[in-house]
C-alpha cells in the first residue's frame, strides 16, 4: 500500500544519514526546499488530506507502486491517497534519504528508504524508492515522478556514496609543510580508505592510514586513525546543515596522552577542500583551532611503453 513507499519523499519523519549532493549546488538550500515540504506532507499525511498530500506533486506527475501500477497525474495520485486512506491504518512514517543528484537544470534525483510503523502492534514496512522534483517558476520543488523500488537492503557502499566526493588525491602546503591525502574505496566498496603522509620543512615525516565504515547499530559512519608514529584515534560522522561533514574523534597521542578533537570537511567548489580542526585538547589543555584549504591533485601521466 501507498504509505509504504517512496512517495513519502516528503514524509511525516525526515532524517539525513547520508546526503549526497552535486557541488554545484547549494546543499543547504535545497536540503531546506525539501525539508519544508516535509513538513507539509506530514501535516497532511496526519490529518489524512489526500488533496493536501497529492498537491506536492505536479499536474501531470506520475507515480509507480512496487507492483507496476502507474498513476497517471495529480487527480489519479489523489484518488489512490484517498483510496489507500479509506482501508489502511494509521501510523508513522520515517524517511532516510541517501543521495540528491541534480541532473539536469532544475531536475533533482532523489534516492532513499521509506520505513511505516503502524499505530499499535504491526510489523513496520521498510521500501526502496527514486523520486524526480521539478523546480517550479516560483522555485519551490514539486514531485514529478515517485517508482517504488525493492524493499530497503542498503549497502555500506550505498551509505558511503554520500562521501565520495572526498575520493581524490589532495594537497596542502603552508609554511613549509606538505601534507598529501588520496582517498579510495577499499577493494570491495565497503569502506572509504585515505593514506595520507606530512613532510615538514625541518626533516620530519609521518604517516598513516584512515578508514570509514557504516556502524549499524548507531546509523553513523564511524572512523578509525592510525599514524606511523603510533598515535591512533576513532570516532563518529555527523552531517552538517550547510553541507559540510564533521569526525569527532578521540585517542591517544604517540606518547600515549588522551587526545579529542573534531575535523570538517567543507568542499570548495569541486576541486577543493577546506579543513577545519578544532575542539582540540591534547592532556585536558585546549589548543588553537587549525583551518586549512587543500586542493585536488591532477592524476599523475600514464606512462609510455618504451619503444624498441
Amino acid at each position: 500500500m501507498l504509505w509504504r513507499a517512496g512517495l513519502f519523499v516528503a514524509g511525516c519523519c525526515c532524517w539525513a544519514s547520508g546526503i549526497a549532493i552535486a557541488a554545484d549546488v547549494d546543499p543547504a538550500a535545497l536540503q531546506k526546499s525539501l525539508v519544508e515540504s516535509a513538513e507539509r506532507f506530514s501535516k497532511a499525511f496526519a490529518e489524512r488530506d489526500a488533496k493536501a498530500m497529492a498537491a506536492l506533486f505536479t499536474p501531470q506527475a506520475e507515480y509507480v507502486d512496487a507492483t507496476g501500477v502507474v498513476f497517471h497525474g495529480r487527480e489519479a495520485i489523489e484518488a489512490e491517497f484517498a483510496a489507500s486512506l479509506e482501508v489502511e491504518l494509521p501510523g508513522k512514517l520515517g524517511i532516510e534519504i541517501i543521495s540528491i543528484r541534480p541532473v539536469a537544470d532544475g531536475i533533482v534525483i532523489e534516492d532513499g528508504v521509506t520505513t511505516f510503523q503502524p499505530e499499535g502492534e504491526g510489523p513496520t514496512a521498510s521500501t526502496r524508492y527514486t523520486a524526480t522534483h521539478a523546480r517550479q517558476e516560483d522555485g519551490t520543488w514539486l514531485m514529478a515522478s515517485v517508482r517504488e523500488l525493492e524493499s530497503a537492503e542498503i549497502s555500506p557502499h550505498d551509505r558511503l556514496l554520500a562521501l565520495d566526493w572526498l575520493i581524490g588525491a589532495w594537497r596542502q602546503e603552508s609554511d613549509g609543510t606538505v601534507v598529501d591525502t588520496e582517498w579510495k574505496w577499499s577493494d570491495d566498496g565497503n569502506f572509504l580508505i585515505s593514506h595520507f603522509s606530512s613532510k615538514q620543512a625541518v626533516g620530519e615525516s609521518l604517516n598513516g592510514t584512515h578508514r570509514v565504515g557504516w556502524d549499524g547499530e548507531r546509523k553513523q559512519f564511524r572512523s578509525w586513525v592510525f599514524n606511523s608514529n603510533g598515535g591512533s584515534a576513532e570516532g563518529w560522522w555527523t552531517p552538517g546543515f550547510e553541507g559540510e561533514w564533521s569526525a569527532t574523534l578521540t585517542g591517544t597521542d604517540p606518547d600515549g596522552a588522551r587526545m579529542s578533537t573534531r575535523v570538517t570537511y567543507d568542499r570548495d567548489g569541486s576541486d577543493a577542500l577546506v579543513i577545519t580542526v578544532d575542539q582540540r585538547v591534547l592532556a585536558g589543555e585546549s589548543l588553537s583551532t587549525l583551518s586549512s584549504r587543500v586542493v585536488r591533485q591532477p592524476p599523475a601521466p600514464a606512462k609510455q611503453s618504451a619503444s624498441r
